[in-house]
């Protein structure tokens, strides 16, 4: 009956439990619950300590259901830190931590046994009332930022929303900022970060992430003592992580050292603890791993092996079953592939869909399981032919692809699989899939990812547009092929010109959301030019690879937050009456405006056909010219040709801008574009009734796939029996090429004719670019000086050869009408977005810094160089080249070449396109450009002694 008992209770069951968290010995845990019940009966309702009492009670009861599982264990550590929060004044100093506590409860263990959302909601609500409450300074300020950020981490891995993967990695970030070195739960707070980072890596697979990760989870783990109770869980999220950098670098010692930490995890876990069943599924995870890469049956068998012993020891209902269940699927599907036995393959379609079966809709996992119960019923027709598997895969797969809380490249590969077998069977949903594909592409590319990045993204992608427009002309949907032709083409690039050409509408109905859409989109393209420029510089700062990496992890994060941001100011937007589809994919009707100044001719090659689709301003239908002799086999075949005609063309030489030449038997120029000629063009000529040479019409080429690398502009016969006019693309049009309709729109302010005089800015090439001299660019600067001069209402200025760095040039570039290079130019095709103009310093004007450029529409860019208009063979739908990248910087016009180019003939073209451009002393208008240049390199080809590999070089890219 003394008033002090509750208290000296209370303090020996601290004790006890205190011992327990440090040897792990079960009788201490015990002895510790005892305490604190007799300490809570012993002390009146309304005393101070109540709340303190009944908190340290809960405590217990929740580590006693984290080492036993007892679920009245969970209810009765909840029912007793509500009471404590309950009893506890608001602006008591240990408010905080009865919410921090009660917020542990709800989150750990009852949302992840139950996976009730209302529990997760609570948590996060009380984790963050207990960081308000906390001021700065106080020493359990880091432990909840620590708890918050878990909960926010809980909650990315149900819903997938960035934004809440972003605000855990600051919430712990800043915990660990805040924790001592030496403090005792520094390796608990440093293992949440790790798989905070391991987690937004298998989002956005970015590489620093993981590399995080596994800093951190190294840490954790050597500062948690042997026999720390919590030992095996950070031995398991290392093993995690390193398995995860052996499935992207492939390094053997990486999977040998996640085994290793995964075996400990296991042997350091007693039986009938709650986390045996997911360390003996990780092992197994790993033992696959190793099977697919060495093809040890050992290393499959022990897979199998874990993972039954995991699903055992899962209980049902648990919220780990589903994964255990397909991961045991995915091993025996293996097993069978491997082995033949049929017994195998019905066990995986059963655990499969139990997975499926268990995991509710809306789970982000859902997609991955879908997909796999797909793969199995897949194989098990592909053995007995029953239809009614194939039938249920494709349903699995839609399913898959349509899952909307699930990450985009489990949906993208579920989309790929659903249109395989929908064609195999020409089934009623092939067109669906293909539209769901289409529609994926743009998210694929997400606008948080670096350039580099998404572009990355999109090779998976590389040909699915091409084949889903192809099943749209099969089906007769001519403009549906249209519309997803522009949605799934220049992609990046389309997004970026997208961005800035929709600012006015918006303007003028909502200015705040206006302005605050425009300083995202340009903090965001500064960001992701920033990211490019630094990830170079990490590779070149070697001596300081710490201090570069973590301000390339900053830059990466800021990156993400505002794309999220974007992102959810976008979904506000397309809220307002009008604005429904703001910066998505446009209709034909509003597509068929870009072809104002001309026809525009998609050039579409699939697998299964080609075709050219032919848009008039005025026509509400596309005309359709089949291409039956032309295959896409012939497509790759003249572009292999062309490879080979060239030789080392498009290799910078040493002494020119042009490259070698080759010469090859049985292979010719005349063969090449004669097949053009009769395969492609003639017959679109021939439906537009393009019949009188000499009779010049504008014609806007948009190619896809091989199309993209062909020279469409220069098709005809050129064997002497057709030397007379009327067998060639340019005795009848002038070419234009476009990569996207979109590039072709009408701008607000196209009506508006320029006023003033004409800023021509011409960059030479400068002395310290490390490439070999280039003699004819002071002859070509001398004809443009010259023609300039004979025209008194315009300017030109020029950068001398001392100068010539990027950031002069980008600086006048703004300044500038029109932009002049004569330099060397190279397309790197190791990597994309570094290919660029040489300028001085030895550095590049990169695609990326080209991209950045705010600047009014309209003007000329002519790009004398080489290789500025070739583009990726591996995204030849993406135009990523140097002359893409001027039109979607705002330059209406663009000359570029598609190859190696002559530094003997490059000053004649420039000088007769300045000379047509100049004629009349008035300022010169950029859409005759095309026209300048078409009559420039006809003058070249009629003097007959100019190779083929020459003048083709040279084409006109946009209006």
């Amino acid at each position: 009956g003394h008033r002090n008992k509750p208290a000296y209770l209370s303090n020996l069951g601290i004790a006890f439990l205190t011992r327990f968290e440090r040897l792990g010995e079960f009788s201490d845990l015990e002895d510790a619950i005892s305490r604190y019940r007799d300490a809570v009966s012993l002390i009146p309702h309304g005393h101070r300590d109540k709340p303190a009492c009944l908190n340290n009670l809960g405590n217990a009861f929740l580590t006693r259901f984290v080492r036993l599982g007892e679920f009245s264990d969970l209810e009765d550590a909840i029912s007793r830190q509500r009471d404590a929060v309950d009893l506890t004044p608001h602006g008591h100093p240990y408010k905080p931590s009865y919410l921090n506590n009660l917020a542990n409860a709800f989150l750990a263990p009852r949302f992840q046994r139950l996976g009730e959302l209302s529990d997760l909601e609570d948590a996060i609500s009380r984790h963050r009332d207990a960081v308000d409450l906390t001021p700065h300074g106080h020493p359990n300020k880091p432990g909840r930022l620590s708890t918050l950020g878990r909960a926010f981490q809980a909650r990315f891995e149900r819903f997938g929303e960035l934004s809440d993967l972003e605000d855990a990695i600051s919430s712990l970030r800043g915990a660990i900022d805040l924790t001592p070195q030496g403090h005792p739960e520094k390796p608990g707070r440093l293992n949440s970060l790790g798989s905070a980072f391991r987690t937004r890596f298998e989002r956005l697979e970015d590489l620093s992430d993981l590399e995080d990760a596994i800093s951190k989870h190294r840490g954790a783990v050597d500062l948690t003592a042997h026999g720390h109770p919590d030992k095996p869980s950070r031995l398991e999220t290392l093993g995690n992580a390193l398995l995860t950098r052996f499935q992207r670098q492939g390094e053997l010692s990486d999977l040998e050292d996640a085994i290793s930490r995964h075996r400990e995890a296991v042997d350091l876990t007693p039986h009938g603890h709650p986390d045996k069943p997911r360390h003996l599924s990780n092992l197994g995870s790993a033992f696959l791993a190793c099977f697919e890469r060495l093809r040890e049956l050992g290393d499959l068998e022990n897979a199998i092996s874990r993972y039954k012993d995991a699903v055992d020891l899962t209980p049902h209902g648990h919220p780990l079953k589903p994964t255990c269940l397909n991961n045991l699927g995915n091993a025996l599907l293996i097993r069978f592939r491997r082995l033949g036995d049929l017994r195998d393959l019905e066990d995986a379609i059963s655990r499969h869909r139990d997975a499926v079966d268990l995991t509710p809709d809306g789970h982000p996992d859902k997609s991955a399981w879908l997909n796999h119960l797909g793969q199995s019923l897949l194989t098990r027709f592909e053995r007995l032919r029953d239809p009614t598997d194939f039938e249920q895969a494709i349903s699995l797969y839609s399913h898959a692809a349509s899952a909307f809380t699930a990450p985009i490249r489990d949906r993208f590969r579920a989309s790929q699989h659903w249109i395989s077998c929908a064609r195999r069977i020409h089934h009623h949903t092939l067109l669906h899939a293909h539209s769901v594909a289409v529609s994926l592409l743009p998210q694929l590319a997400w606008f948080g990812f670096s350039l580099a990045r998404r572009y990355s993204e999109l090779d998976q992608g590389a040909d699915v547009v091409r084949e889903a427009a192809a099943a749209a002309i099969d089906s007769g949907l001519l403009e549906t092929a249209v519309e997803w032709l522009e949605q799934g083409r220049s992609v990046v690039w389309g997004e970026l010109f997208q961005l800035r050409s929709s600012y006015e509408e918006l303007s003028a109905a909502h200015p705040d959301h206006a302005r605050r859409l425009r300083e995202l989109s340009a903090a965001l393209e500064h960001a992701s030019a920033t990211r490019e420029k630094s990830s170079v510089l990490s590779e070149q700062a070697s001596s300081a690879t710490h201090r570069v990496t973590e301000s390339l992890q900053l830059e990466a994060d800021k990156h993400h937050v505002l794309a999220i941001e974007r992102g959810k100011l976008l979904q506000e937007i397309r809220g307002f009456p009008g604005f429904e589809q703001f910066l998505l994919h446009r209709e034909f009707f509003q597509l068929r405006a870009s072809a104002h100044s001309g026809p525009v001719v998609i050039l579409n090659a699939a697998e299964s056909r080609c075709d050219a689709l032919i848009i008039f301003a005025d026509l509400d239908h596309v005309i359709h010219v089949p291409l039956p002799t032309f295959t896409f086999q012939r497509s790759m075949g003249l572009q292999n040709m062309l490879e080979k005609l060239l030789g080392h063309a498009r290799v910078i030489r040493s002494d020119d801008r042009e490259g070698g030449r080759a010469t090859l038997r049985g292979v010719s120029w005349e063969s090449l574009l004669s097949t053009l000629w009769t395969g492609v063009v003639k017959p679109v000529l021939d439906i537009l009734a393009f019949s009188t040479p000499g009779d010049l019409s504008r014609i806007f080429w948009c190619p896809t796939g091989p199309f993209v690398f062909l020279p469409i502009h220069a098709a005809g016969l050129y064997d002497t029996q057709h030397s007379q006019p009327g067998h060639k693309v340019s005795d009848f049009v002038v070419s234009s090429y476009v990569p996207t309709l979109a590039m072709l729109a009408p701008s607000p302010n196209s009506a508006v004719v320029p006023s003033g005089d004409l800023r021509l800015l011409a960059v030479r090439q400068p002395p310290s670019d490390g490439q070999s001299r280039l003699p004819g660019v002071n002859t070509e600067l001398e004809h443009i000086r010259a023609i300039i001069r004979n025209s008194p209402s315009t300017r030109i200025t020029l950068l001398q050869s001392s100068v010539g760095t990027v950031e002069e040039v980008l600086s006048m570039m703004k300044e500038a009408d029109w932009v002049h290079f004569a330099c060397h130019g190279i397309q790197d095709s190791a990597n994309r977005t570094e290919s660029g103009l040489c300028l001085a310093d030895q550095r590049r004007l990169k695609i990326s810094d080209i991209i950045a450029l705010s600047r009014p529409h309209g003007g000329l860019a002519f790009l004398s160089a080489c290789q500025t208009a070739m583009g990726d063979e591996r995204l030849s739908d993406e135009a990523i080249h140097i002359a893409a990248g001027m039109l979607f910087a705002g330059y209406g016009g663009v000359v570029g070449t598609m190859w190696s180019i002559s530094d003997k003939l490059a000053p004649e073209v420039a000088r007769d396109v300045y000379a047509h451009l100049f004629r009349d002393g008035t300022r010169p208008d950029y859409r005759e450009a095309a026209r300048a240049l078409h009559d420039a390199i006809e003058r070249v080809r009629e003097r007959g002694n100019v190779p083929f590999h020459i003048w083709p070089s040279f084409i006109h890219v946009g209006l």
